[in-house]
C-alpha cells in the first residue's frame, strides 16, 4: 500500500528526517518496505501492511504509529471530533428525520445485523469538474485515477482517512429515501463498471423507494452514479459487518478498495469525522451547501477498557520495560490511559479491531520499544516425569525398520471416500457432518485406500515403482475395529490348499479357534476409538540398488517386512491363511500371535485394484500396533555371539501340494533335535501341472561349548531324515 511522503507530513512532522530514516523505522515497528519510489520533490513508500491493521491503511492511521515511533504527536486537526460535537450533530440529524420538510432524506436500515451506522450528508447546488492539480497529483501517486472533484473527494478522503465513503446523485433516488437491507432472490443492479450484479439474501444492499443502487460496501450503482450533470449530491459513509461484505465480494469475484478496506473492519466511530472532511473538500472545490449529517445508528460499538499489569510487562520485556514508557506510548496512539494500582487501564479507541486483550497491549508496547532491546534469556523450564506413551515408541521403531528396509514414509488424509472404507470392511464409518466436498465424507477405517490413492499419484508422474508405508490411526465406533479386518469375521480358518503352499517361509502356524464378535450394533451416539495401524503397498518391480537386475515384488518381500517389525518389537509371529475378499485367493496370509491377530498381508484382490484403476501386482500389510505392543516380550533377553563357529546343513525333500510347509517345519521343531537352531526354506520348486512339490530345508547346527564334528552333525541329520519320512508324507532326496 502506498504511502506519501508530503500526505504524512500532514499528520506529523517528518521535515527533518531523511527517507532512509523514515523507512527503516517504519520497518523496525512492523510495515516492511517493498518500495520507494521518487515523484518529482515528493517520496512515495510501498509498505506490506498486515491484514488486521486496516486502521494503518490511511495516511492519518500511518502518521500515528510514526509518531508514537519517532516520540512526536500526531497532529489529527479537524479530521477528529469531540464526543459532545459528534452528539450534537446526531441532535441535529434526529430533527432532519422528522419528514416535516419534503426535501429530507429519510435514512432506514432494515439489516441491522448487516449495517451497525451508516451517515449521510447531503450536498445541494454543487458543480462538478475535475479537482484540483494538488488532489490530483496525490491520488495518482497512489495509485488512484482522477475522476472528477466529487468521486476525487471520496477517494482522497478514504486513503488519508481509511474510511471508505460513497456519493449518490441525489436527484437520481426516488423518494429521497435511503434503505439498508437484505438483497433479494432473484434482483439484480447494473454497477458502475457496467456489469450486472446478481444479488443473493446474504449481499448488504443499499436501496432507495424503488431499486437496489448499490451494494454496501463493495460497489456503487449505475443508475445513481456521478455525472457532469449532477447538482445534488448524498454522500454515505457507513458501517458494514466484514464477514457480509467478505461473503459477497467473493461471490462476485469483485475485489474494490472499499471492499478490502470493509472486510477488515474498519472504525465504527468515525462516520461523522470522514463524512464531514468529504463534504468540506466537495464545497471547496465545487461550491454548493451542505446540510446538517444524518446519522442513523443500528448498533453502537463502546470502546473496550482493558487492564494491563506491570508484573506481566515486566515479565515480558525482561523488567527492560517500565509502565511510564507504556503510558507515555498509549497516549501517543491515540489511546485513553491512565495508571491503576498494579498497572495500567488503557482504553483502546474503535480504530483499533485488532487489541481484545492484555497480551495485545503488551506486543504493542514491545514492538514499539524494539523486540531487539529485549535482553535475550532461557525460559525457566520444569521437568517432570515425562513419559512418552508406548503406541508412540512403537510407531517410531516400526518407522526405522521399515526406512532401513528402503521403504518411503507417505502421509494422508484421515478422511476418505465412504465407498473406500466398504473395499475393505462391511464396518460403518464415521461420517463427516461438514465434508468439504464427497472425497472427504468418511472417517478412515484402513490405511490401504489412502496408500492405493498415493500409488496412483506417483505412477501418474511416471513412477512406476515403489515401496510405500504409512504410520497413522483408523477411527471406529467404540467396541468395533479392535482388529483390521472388521467386525463379524473369522479371526483364523482352517488352511486352504491353495493357500497354504505359499503362506510361509520360515515360520510355524498356530490353528486359533474361530470366533466371531457379537459386539453390539454401533450408534452415532456411540464413542469414538481411535487404532493405531501402519500399512504397507510394495508394486512394481524392486531392487538392491540401481545396478541390481529388478525382479517383480512377490510375497515373501511383505511377509518379510512383517517379520522384521514383529522381530524389532520381540514378537513371535506365525503366519496361516486368510480369506479376507480384499486380498487375492492363494497370496494372502494372517499374523498371529496366540490367538491375536497381527498382521494381514498378501496380494490385493484385482477387483480393489480395478477401483483405483492400477495395473499389474500390489503387495499390501496392515498391521495392529496395538496388537503389537500387546503381544510385546518385555523382558527379553541378550544372548552371547557364540564362540564356535556352526555348521550348515540342507535336506531335500518332494511332497504333495496338501502338504502344508509349516506343518513340515512345525514337525521338525517338535523332534527337538540337539543344537539345531535355525531351520528355513532353501528352494522350493513347483512344477506346472504337477502335483509334487520340491522343498529344500536350510539347517544351522551350533554349540556354544564346543566345536561340532562331522560325525555328530551327520548323526543328528540323518536321525531327523529318518524321524520326518517316517511323519509326514514325504520321499527324502
Amino acid at each position: 500500500m502506498k504511502f506519501s511522503r508530503q500526505w504524512l507530513n500532514d499528520y506529523v512532522d517528518l521535515s527533518d528526517l531523511s527517507d532512509d530514516e523514515i523507512g527503516t523505522r517504519l520497518t523496525e515497528i512492523g510495515h516492511a518496505i517493498e518500495a520507494v519510489e521518487k515523484h518529482g520533490d515528493d517520496t512515495v513508500f510501498d509498505l506490506e501492511i498486515t491484514t488486521n491493521r486496516v486502521d494503518a491503511m490511511s495516511h492519518l492511521g500511518m502518521a500515528r504509529e510514526l509518531a508514537a515511533a519517532i516520540g512526536r504527536e500526531a497532529n489529527v486537526g479537524r479530521t477528529l471530533q469531540s464526543d459532545s460535537e459528534r452528539a450534537s450533530r446526531t441532535r441535529e440529524s434526529d430533527l432532519r428525520q422528522t419528514g416535516q420538510d419534503a426535501d429530507t432524506v429519510i435514512i432506514r436500515i432494515e439489516a441491522p445485523d448487516m449495517c451497525a451506522r451508516y451517515t449521510a450528508k447531503v450536498i445541494r447546488n454543487i458543480t462538478v469538474k475535475p479537482s484540483s492539480p494538488e488532489i490530483q497529483r496525490r491520488l495518482e501517486e497512489v495509485g488512484l485515477r482522477p475522476i472528477n472533484n466529487i468521486v476525487d473527494a471520496t477517494n482522497y478522503v478514504m486513503v488519508a482517512l481509511g474510511h471508505p465513503l460513497h456519493a449518490f446523485d441525489l436527484d437520481r433516488l426516488n423518494g429521497n429515501t435511503i434503505i439498508v437491507r437484505q438483497g433479494k432472490a432473484g434482483e439484480a443492479m447494473k454497477s458502475l463498471d457496467g456489469e450486472m450484479r446478481r444479488i443473493d439474501s446474504d449481499t448488504v444492499v443499499i436501496a432507495d423507494a424503488q431499486r437496489a443502487v448499490g451494494l454496501g460496501g463493495i460497489i456503487g450503482g449505475f443508475e445513481s452514479e456521478i455525472t457532469q450533470a449532477t447538482r445534488n449530491v448524498l454522500l454515505e459513509c457507513a458501517w458494514f459487518e466484514p464477514s457480509a461484505i467478505r461473503r459477497t465480494a467473493r461471490r462476485l469475484g469483485l475485489k474494490t478498495d472499499a471492499s478490502y478496506r470493509f472486510e477488515r473492519r474498519v472504525d465504527p466511530n468515525d462516520t461523522l469525522a470522514v463524512i464531514e472532511e468529504a463534504a468540506r473538500l466537495i464545497v471547496e472545490s465545487g461550491g454548493g451547501i451542505a446540510e446538517a449529517p444524518i446519522d442513523a445508528v443500528a448498533r453502537e460499538v463502546q470502546p473496550k477498557t482493558i487492564r494491563l499489569r506491570t508484573e506481566r510487562l515486566h515479565e515480558a520485556s525482561a523488567n527492560s520495560v517500565g509502565a511510564g514508557y507504556a503510558l507515555d506510548l498509549f497516549r501517543r496512539l491515540g489511546f485513553s490511559a491512565e495508571q491503576a494500582h498494579d498497572g495500567l487501564l488503557v482504553t483502546v479507541p474503535t480504530y483499533r479491531g485488532d487489541i481484545f486483550e492484555e497480551a495485545d497491549l503488551i506486543e504493542e508496547v514491545l514492538r514499539f520499544f524494539g523486540l531487539n532491546n529485549v535482553p535475550a534469556s532461557l525460559p525457566r523450564v520444569t521437568t517432570g516425569d515425562v513419559r512418552r506413551e508406548a503406541a508412540d515408541v512403537a510407531e517410531d521403531a516400526i518407522r526405522d525398520v521399515l526406512v532401513g528396509c528402503g521403504l518411503s514414509e507417505a502421509v494422508n488424509y484421515s478422511f476418505i471416500r465412504p465407498e473406500w472404507n466398504a473395499l475393505i470392511t462391511d464396518e460403518t464409518p464415521i461420517a463427516i457432518t461438514n465434508a468439504l466436498s464427497e472425497n472427504i465424507e468418511a472417517m478412515r477405517l484402513s490405511l490401504i485406500p489412502g496408500l492405493l490413492e498415493t500409488v496412483v499419484f506417483n505412477r501418474s508422474y511416471g513412477t512406476r515403482d515403489g515401496m510405500l508405508f504409512e504410520v497413522g490411526r483408523t477411527y471406529h465406533r467404540a467396541g468395533v475395529g479392535s482388529g483390521v479386518w472388521g467386525v463379524g469375521e473369522k479371526t483364523n480358518t482352517s488352511a486352504p490348499t491353495s493357500d497354504a503352499a505359499s503362506v510361509a517361509r520360515n515360520k510355524t502356524t498356530t490353528n486359533a479357534p474361530n470366533t466371531i464378535s457379537h459386539t453390539p450394533p454401533p450408534t452415532p451416539h456411540t464413542p469414538v476409538k481411535e487404532h493405531h495401524r501402519v500399512a504397507v503397498v510394495l508394486y512394481g518391480s524392486i531392487g538392491t540398488f540401481w545396478g541390481d537386475a529388478k525382479r517383480a515384488v512377490d510375497f515373501f518381500d511383505i511377509k518379510g517386512i512383517v517379520e522384521q517389525i514383529a522381530k524389532k518389537l520381540h514378537v513371535e509371529v506365525t503366519f496361516a491363511a486368510s480369506d479376507q475378499p480384499w486380498l487375492r485367493g492363494g497370496k494372502r496370509a494372517i499374523a498371529w500371535h496366540g490367538d491375536r491377530q497381527i498382521a494381514s498381508l498378501g496380494f490385493l484382490s484385482a477387483d480393489l485394484l480395478q477401483k483405483f484403476g492400477i495395473k499389474g501386482d500390489v503387495a499390501a500389510a496392515e498391521i495392529d500396533v496395538e496388537a503389537l505392543i500387546a503381544s510385546s516380550n518385555t523382558e527379553w533377553k541378550m544372548a552371547p555371539v557364540a564362540r564356535f563357529p556352526g555348521v550348515p546343513m540342507i535336506l531335500a525333500l518332494t511332497h504333495g501340494r496338501d502338504l502344508e510347509y509349516q506343518r513340515i517345519i512345525d514337525t521338525i521343531n517338535s523332534f527337538n533335535v540337539p543344537h539345531l537352531h535355525e531351520v528355513g526354506l532353501r528352494d522350493r520348486f513347483v512344477p506346472e501341472g504337477d502335483d509334487v512339490i520340491k522343498t529344500t530345508l536350510g539347517m544351522w547346527y551350533q554349540a556354544f561349548d564346543r566345536s561340532l564334528t562331522q560325525e555328530e552333525i551327520a548323526g543328528f541329520q540323518q536321525q531327523l531324515a529318518t524321524r520326518l519320512a517316517a511323519t509326514l508324507p514325504v520321499k527324502l532326496l
